[in-house]
């Protein structure tokens, strides 16, 4: 797994560094940005589906400081690795690393401090998760509704590869076909990681990036009042019809009691 990720010690580690340590046998990892004197900030997940928190309880996705040995949670500590050429990118892990550059730990420790106190917004586990947070903490970089983290560009990256290759136009060599599959997991990835050259994003304050979040969580709330106001408008419509055609029918019958 070293050869795969970064292991470090406690002694290497300096403020603004982006870590992690993996969790559930090496399953998933958990990300945060260490800010020095043993702390580490990072974002947590409320209460909900592991996909996406109760929006109506966004208070409970917090971003919090711990000590690093909450952090890690008996965990081995691994630190992120950013501006790695496109070949140890693509043999690492997802979520090891990154083709962008990291900003100045000036920069970094001064958004993860703001975003301390401000907030990150909801947390969802496929456009803002832990490892989107710390990637914006040493970047500046993000997107609404794209997550850069490697965990998940990574799945997307092979259901892609997997679904929208055309198989009949393929040779029959299983090799040819694991190359194709390969070859456009790969492209999938560099496309998809923060800056390629191919698809560059623009760095957004993080005054602005809480300003951001608040409107997105007044675009949610709205979306929620007008999914329930649609359904109360549907029931009072149904139950109108409901009640109108019960009412007709027994204007009819009586209708028909007095011609008989």
């Amino acid at each position: 797994m070293d050869l795969m990720s970064r292991k470090i010690g406690r002694d290497e580690l300096r403020p603004g560094d982006h870590i992690y340590t993996w969790r559930s046998g090496y399953s998933y990892s958990h990300h945060g940005i260490y800010v020095g004197d043993g702390k580490v900030i990072h974002l947590t997940r409320g209460p909900g589906l592991i996909i996406f928190s109760n929006s109506s309880r966004s208070s409970d996705d917090r971003v919090v400081c711990c000590d690093m040995e909450d952090f890690l949670c008996d965990g081995q500590l691994y630190r992120f690795e950013y501006g790695v050429s496109r070949f140890v990118f693509l043999t690492k892990r997802p979520g090891t690393c990154s083709l962008a550059s990291s900003d100045p730990p000036e920069q970094v420790l001064h958004r993860a401090s703001y975003l301390l106190e401000y907030g990150f917004g909801n947390y969802n586990l496929l456009s803002r998760n832990c490892e989107d947070f710390a990637i914006y903490c040493k970047t500046g970089v993000i997107k609404a509704d794209v997550s850069f983290s490697g965990q998940i560009k990574s799945l997307v990256a092979a259901v892609t590869a997997v679904t929208i290759i055309p198989y009949r136009f393929l040779p029959a060599s299983l090799i040819g076909v694991a190359l194709v599959v390969c070859s456009l997991y790969c492209l999938c990835r560099l496309c998809s990681d923060v800056r390629t050259g191919i698809r560059d994003f623009d760095v957004v304050a993080v005054e602005k990036l809480a300003r951001l979040s608040d409107t997105q969580n007044i675009r949610e709330k709205m979306n929620m009042m007008e999914n329930s106001t649609t359904r109360w408008f549907l029931r009072h419509c149904l139950h109108y019809m409901v009640t109108r055609t019960f009412v007709l029918e027994m204007d009819i019958s009586e209708y028909n009691s007095s011609m008989d």
